[in-house]
């Protein structure tokens, strides 16, 4: 035998795959409250991808982040060891920049230090984040966190041993086509480890947790919501040179269809056609409208 392979001891296995499986149901949840945290700041709808949990070791995980970033460090009572969150420099740039009327194509020079506003944004993104993830956690353990202390370096952060184990969630955002910055989730193995059996794939689903009550309280306010119809009885074309003619007194034909629209918002819902009743005009449905949407 001479395929020998070093191990260890204390480490466990590299990989969980139940524990990775919740884990990647919690982070789609977490990918959509992330979003509406973002889009605020960015004006516009931003694309926000949960990637594949994994694990891997501190070590590797800190050789692919830049030098410059934002990294924040929270406890997650009741869970061992600290959570670390990685904001990327250029997603902080752009968004201060979307934020105040840019419309984030702003060169970034070199630098080491965030502004005075992008630190204020750091706090606020980060934070927001965190209390999301506590929300997104809720159903199978109720974490209290706390911030430990802010960084613009992973060399200035010692929360871990490089050859220690992390479960790292990522979330790639973009703006536009072309440009994408992560936001990494890193949590320690063995802190998930203790709680291994809670986060499984048997996990509640958003729709799961319905409040019959509100559903029906909603349901009859939305009743009484009131829509705009409207049919239109003709279309005429005119060119430019004769709308340009136009007069008082001047009568354009119009052909009235057998077959008119009633329009609510900017759908057809029905047809039918125009006529008076009770001496008002009136529209009489003759036939509602079939949609495979509707």
């Amino acid at each position: 035998m001479t395929d020998v392979q070093t191990y260890a001891f204390g480490r466990g296995e590299s990989q969980a795959p139940i524990m990775l499986s919740g884990l990647d149901r919690l982070a789609e949840k977490l990918g959509r409250r992330i979003r509406a945290l973002v889009e605020p700041l960015a004006g516009v709808r931003p694309h926000i991808a949960p990637q594949d949990t994994r694990v891997l070791d501190f070590g590797a995980w800190s050789a692919d982040v830049p030098p410059f970033c934002s990294l924040s460090i929270y406890r997650l009572l009741p869970l061992k060891g600290q959570m670390m969150l990685r904001l990327d420099a250029g997603m902080i740039s752009t968004l201060v920049d979307c934020f105040y009327g840019g419309i984030g194509n702003r060169p970034l020079p070199a630098r080491s230090e965030f502004t005075p506003t992008e630190d204020r944004l750091i706090v606020r993104l980060a934070d927001s984040i965190v209390a999301r993830l506590v929300e997104t956690w809720t159903d199978i353990l109720v974490l209290d966190p706390g911030l430990i202390l802010r960084e613009s370096g992973v060399g200035y952060a010692a929360a871990a041993q490089p050859s220690d184990q992390m479960v790292l969630q990522r979330f790639m955002v973009s703006l536009t086509r072309g440009q994408e910055w992560p936001i990494d989730i890193l949590f320690p193995l063995a802190a998930l480890r203790a709680v291994e059996a809670l986060t499984g794939t048997n996990l509640p689903a958003d729709d799961e947790h319905r409040d019959p009550v509100w559903q029906t309280r909603i349901a009859r306010r939305m009743r009484d919501i009131r829509l705009p119809a409207r049919t239109v009885v003709a279309r005429p074309n005119l060119s430019i040179a004769d709308l340009m003619q136009l007069k008082v007194g001047d009568v354009i034909p119009v052909t009235i269809g057998r077959s008119l629209p009633l329009i609510v918002g900017n759908r057809i819902v029905a047809h039918g056609s125009v006529g008076e009743q009770d001496g008002r005009a009136a529209f009489q449905i003759e036939k509602l409208a079939q949609e495979t949407d509707q």
